[in-house]
């Protein structure tokens, strides 16, 4: 098996926008200014009272009605990257996402057991003309350190992608030694990485799902498939790949 390795490029850090979460949130719906919308997600609907909001700081407050633990994305139009989410919300718990959103087109999804693509709905955030963000002495400092974070970046994905090349090729000669003395220090660049990796939501479950993650029908891929192979006397009634 071949371990893909996709480089981010650098500009990945500049879309990452941050979402921060409310464990004691109190069921809402929509406020009058629309910033403010509740989230019913059952096992087999999510159900927003609103799909368009005026531009700025949204908060979406989660109601998991279901059965399953579930989570709760803002995806980008392109359905891939991650604007923001909220995990692990278990069975009657209510949790508020929180994130500063520009005028665009995004995707709602809630995702019952937390597999799968989920249960994804267009949503629209409309230009309420008033700016978004940090300002002033906040905008600069906030450019350097986008700046010196995407460096930081860059510098982790090129030794990321340098050991994997000789991880790779250790693994498929069959060199199972070298494989397991490689394995913790290349991936070690890919942990540093992961909050810009999991930013896009195809690249994270092809390089580092484990085996519980999948859906029926998945195929898996990536570190821990390997990791499997590697070390199967950690898998029991396991027949190596």
């Amino acid at each position: 098996m071949r371990l893909r390795v996709l480089a981010m490029p650098a500009a990945a850090t500049m879309l990452l926008l941050a979402g921060c979460t409310d464990n004691a949130a109190a069921p809402r719906s929509a406020t009058a200014d629309g910033r403010t919308l509740s989230v019913q997600a059952s096992d087999a609907a999510c159900t927003l009272s609103a799909t368009s909001a005026p531009s700025g700081t949204l908060t979406f407050t989660v109601t998991n009605t279901g059965s399953q633990v579930t989570e709760f994305y803002l995806l980008a139009a392109d359905g891939l990257r991650i604007v923001a989410e909220v995990e692990n919300i278990g069975p009657g718990v209510t949790r508020d996402l929180v994130l500063s959103a520009p005028a665009g087109d995004y995707i709602s999804a809630c995702k019952p057991g937390m597999v799968g693509d989920g249960i994804r709905a267009p949503f629209t955030v409309t230009d309420s003309g008033e700016p978004v963000g940090p300002g002033g002495d906040d905008a600069e400092l906030v450019e350097a350190a986008t700046t010196a974070y995407g460096s930081y970046v860059r510098d982790q994905v090129d030794q990321l992608l340098a050991g994997t090349k000789e991880f790779v090729a250790a693994y498929t000669a069959g060199k199972d030694d070298d494989a397991r003395a490689l394995y913790a220090p290349t991936r070690v660049h890919w942990e540093r990485i992961e909050p810009v990796a999991e930013s896009f939501g195809d690249l994270d479950p092809k390089m580092d799902a484990r085996e519980a993650d999948l859906a029926e029908g998945e195929k898996w891929t990536g570190w821990h498939r390997i990791e499997k192979d590697l070390w199967p006397q950690r898998a029991k009634n396991y027949t190596p790949l």
